[in-house]
């Protein structure tokens, strides 16, 4: 019976020895617990240590409020990072203590006070805030930024534009159950898109993207309304944030079609508009054929209508083309012939899938001096041979 009052004993004066620590100073663990918001320790019956706050992100610390005898009141806040040494209070009487942060958690603190050995915890007590000014758990509240880029901010039918929202959470807690509500546009499909984020711890940055489909919608230019995010902090209370509005203008779709133009030009014929060709005289024309258009054609026939006495005396005057692309063009070459006086017009038609081009030339061709007095010189011959025929009949008589 005597044994065990006598392990009793030792076992109490055990756990109210102060426990030694192993640094430098030899200084002894005065207090190692947990401690509540608005409760606080008395050492040696003039230092007081209450704690005021406590915070979990983005770093863990704890707030204490400390005063003692001869000393002005003192906020100190203590990391969990910052080590046993790192955080003093010198008393009045020069002697130091240490407080140091080993755990945080909702609303309380686990820390080590480390002093002279020979000081103990006298008092322990709860703050009233109405009297010792209020001391409240820190709320850890989520902040949301988010910012909308677009790929581009003109788009045709048929196109992609890649949407990127970037979401940043610049506040002290956690967001959580985060829904995105993104508006759309009639006549477009958002790819890979999805309205539920995970949760954003605070300081962290995430970026979600999707693809916008333009699929039919209609041309013009629309205001994109802001993106908005919906979210909860640790303790369920609702917040929301919103991006900026973006624009984004839709054009009509590009139709690519080929589109050729014909033109004949004649170095003969284009000195004045009254030129004229002189008939059974050689004159060349050349035929030239561009695609002014967007796309490449398909078989392109020629086909080269004349007059009845104008023919081709050099040079084909129907060729095909397998294809012409767009900007370049088909020139060729013929030589013709006017055998009839009078206005003449050349008459040359392109033609290529269910379109045509058609061009003209006109001319006047006439005969040369010597066929237009023709006629009056073969007149004038029997009088001329007769006047001869007359004369020398007068120079016999005068024989």
């Amino acid at each position: 019976m005597n044994n065990g009052r006598i392990l009793a004993v030792v076992a109490l004066f055990v756990l109210m020895t102060p426990t030694v620590v192993a640094s430098g100073n030899d200084s002894y663990y005065i207090f190692d617990n947990e401690l509540q918001i608005n409760e606080g320790i008395t050492i040696e019956t003039s230092i007081h240590i209450e704690v005021v706050e406590v915070k979990r992100f983005p770093l863990g610390c704890a707030k204490f409020r400390i005063t003692s005898y001869q000393k002005p009141e003192r906020m100190m806040t203590v990391f969990t990072e910052d080590g046993p040494q790192a955080n003093r209070y010198e008393t009045y009487s020069g002697a130091s203590i240490y407080l140091d942060v080993i755990g945080v958690y909702s609303d309380s603190v686990e820390f080590r006070i480390a002093g002279p050995s020979n000081w103990r915890v006298t008092d322990y007590y709860d703050v009233e805030p109405d009297e010792e000014g209020e001391a409240t758990v820190a709320v850890t509240v989520p902040k949301l930024e988010i910012t909308r880029t677009l790929g581009t901010t003109s788009a045709e039918q048929g196109q992609t534009i890649e949407v990127t929202l970037t979401i940043k959470n610049t506040g002290n807690g956690t967001a959580k159950s985060i829904t995105l509500d993104e508006p759309k546009i009639r006549g477009t499909f958002q790819d890979e898109y999805s309205s539920t984020i995970d949760d954003i711890l605070a300081g962290e940055t995430r970026r979600v993207k999707y693809d916008l489909k333009i699929v039919d919608a209609e041309p013009g230019t629309y205001e994109l309304v802001p993106a908005i995010l919906n979210y909860k902090s640790d303790t369920g209370t609702s917040y929301s944030s919103e991006s900026q509005s973006s624009v984004l203008t839709i054009e009509q779709e590009e139709v690519l079609l080929p589109l050729l133009e014909v033109s004949i030009e004649s170095a003969r014929l284009s000195g004045s508009a009254d030129a004229t060709i002189t008939c059974g005289d050689r004159f060349p024309v050349t035929i030239t054929i561009t695609n002014v258009g967007n796309a490449t054609t398909e078989r392109v026939n020629v086909k080269t209508d004349l007059p009845g006495d104008v023919r081709v005396v050099d040079g084909e005057s129907e060729p095909v083309y397998d294809a012409i692309k767009p900007g370049e063009d088909e020139e060729y070459e013929i030589t013709m012939i006017a055998t009839d006086e009078g206005k003449h017009t050349i008459e040359v038609r392109v033609m290529w899938a269910d379109s045509e081009a058609t061009a003209y030339l006109d001319f006047w061709a006439e005969k040369s001096g010597l066929e237009k007095y023709y006629p009056y010189v073969l007149a004038a011959v029997p009088i001329l041979l007769l006047l001869l025929w007359s004369i020398k009949k007068h120079r016999d008589y005068s024989y």
